[in-house]
């Protein structure tokens, strides 16, 4: 009997203490970032990880000057009408130094492509007819 309990009392305490640290670090997690609440609990540590990461494409690490990147989100975001994304790219955007010319400049040129795109699908124009025209083949 003594062989039975002692494991099954291993097994509830250890569980009951990992869960606290769980739940400890889920609450560190969630005091980081607003945003890290969107994410289940037994991922958001490497969520927010990988947020915090990603974000770093909009800092002078990334390979792209951060208001240019901030203008490429902006069109993302206008292509995919998300209009979270729209308010909070074009306010970083601006806090990057774009104007508001640049700006409609992103969003005119994300609606072209996607202008475009709509006409070279619905007429079939084909991708080897678009190389060939644009000189890639």
């Amino acid at each position: 009997m003594k062989k039975i309990i002692l494991p099954i009392t291993f097994m509830f305490l250890s569980s009951f203490v990992f869960s606290q640290t769980d739940e400890a670090e889920y609450e560190k997690v969630l005091e980081q970032s607003p945003f890290n609440k969107m994410y289940p609990q037994f991922m958001a540590k490497e969520a927010a990880d990988y947020f915090k990461e990603f974000n770093k494409l909009f800092t002078e690490e990334g390979p792209i000057a951060p208001k240019e990147a901030r203008l490429a989100a902006v069109a993302v975001s206008a292509a995919i009408r998300c209009e979270y994304c729209i308010s909070a790219q074009v306010h970083l955007a601006k806090k990057e130094g774009a104007t508001d010319d640049e700006i409609k400049a992103a969003v005119q040129i994300a609606a072209e492509i996607q202008r475009f795109s709509v006409l070279l699908y619905g007429n079939e124009f084909g991708l080897d007819n678009l190389e060939r025209i644009i000189g890639k083949q």
